[in-house]
């Protein structure tokens, strides 16, 4: 079945994507993904179902699908598409959002078409199957012999079981987070947790480092929709973002939007330079907790939220 919005289209059988009728690259897990919430919706997908149905029979982290969405995001991003994609839905996993769903549009496949781009295969990310073309007998090779093809069975074997370990590993350990990899382990007796969002987190290397011998856990993304995700996925004593990342200037007060939008009430600070009074009362006003200029300040307002030690937080 084929779909069309926007300038793409995307093709949930063949799985393949066009933009203006250029192939797009594309991972096949990342198409699956879109699949599986078209036909779904209005119903969310859980982040349980997506690993069952996209990673069958594989041990893999449960950050994966929160990768996967990430990802899937950014593709359309790099592809000029700008509108909303996937929404993350608090406790329920991800839908596709509203507004392109009235833009889909289902359109018949071509019959016996066979120009279509290759079809890519899920087994291992490094390895794509190719679709069979028709053709006469004589557009055919010659038949491969038995010991050839056991040796190219041997050769994608050990192929697949390396790249397997190897995606186990990375999204075991961390999350690729635009270079900056987040830890998933933590000490046991950890006071709490801080995501700190910022896209040059050398930055606040030293501040971190004191909120941790404190026994505070910091967790660290740099962008919105990653911050995002986790914070509908675990619990947070605290907030810390920058303001500007990039081109977008404001982007740390429009998280802090976004954030209480969605009726999340973590503490929110602002970590940033010569806030004006003007920035610091819209903050307040919008829902933040505190803006701070040094670390002094940013430690007086963050750390009586771990007064008392509670022990670990517990993950939702």
């Amino acid at each position: 079945m084929q779909y069309r919005f926007y300038n793409f289209t995307l093709d949930t059988v063949q799985l393949y994507l066009t933009a203006d009728g250029a192939p797009v690259e594309a991972d096949a897990r990342q198409l699956q993904l879109l699949r599986l919430l078209i036909d779904v919706y209005p119903e969310p997908c859980s982040q349980q179902h997506l690993l069952q149905v996209l990673w069958p029979g594989t041990v893999v982290s449960h950050w994966s699908a929160g990768r996967l969405v990430s990802d899937t995001r950014r593709l359309f991003r790099d592809q000029g598409y700008e509108g909303p994609l996937i929404q993350t839905l608090h406790g329920r996993g991800y839908r596709l959002a509203p507004e392109l769903m009235e833009q889909l549009r289902e359109v018949p496949s071509p019959v016996g078409s066979s120009s279509a781009p290759p079809v890519p295969s899920i087994a291992a990310d490094s390895v794509v199957v190719q679709p069979a073309t028709a053709g006469t007998p004589s557009d055919f090779a010659p038949a491969t012999s038995p010991a050839s093809f056991w040796r190219l069975c041997g050769v994608l074997g050990l192929l697949l079981l390396v790249t397997a370990a190897t995606v186990y590993f990375i999204t075991a350990r961390r999350i690729p987070d635009e270079g900056v990899p987040l830890v998933i382990g933590e000490a046991a007796d950890v006071r709490g947790r801080i995501l700190w969002v910022d896209d040059n987190p050398d930055n606040n290397r030293a501040e971190r480092q004191q909120f941790e011998s404190r026994g505070i856990a910091v967790y660290i993304v740099t962008n919105t929709e990653d911050a995002l995700t986790l914070l509908s996925m675990y619990r947070y004593q605290a907030v810390i973002s920058d303001m500007g990342r990039g081109d977008e200037p404001l982007a740390g007060f429009k998280l802090m939007e976004r954030v209480r939008a969605r009726r999340d009430e973590t503490p929110y600070f602002l970590y940033t330079i010569m806030p004006s009074d003007a920035q610091r009362h819209l903050v307040q006003q919008r829902g933040g907790n505190g803006v701070a200029v040094t670390p002094e300040e940013l430690f007086s307002l963050v750390m009586p939220l771990f007064a008392e030690d509670s022990g670990a937080p517990a993950a939702r």
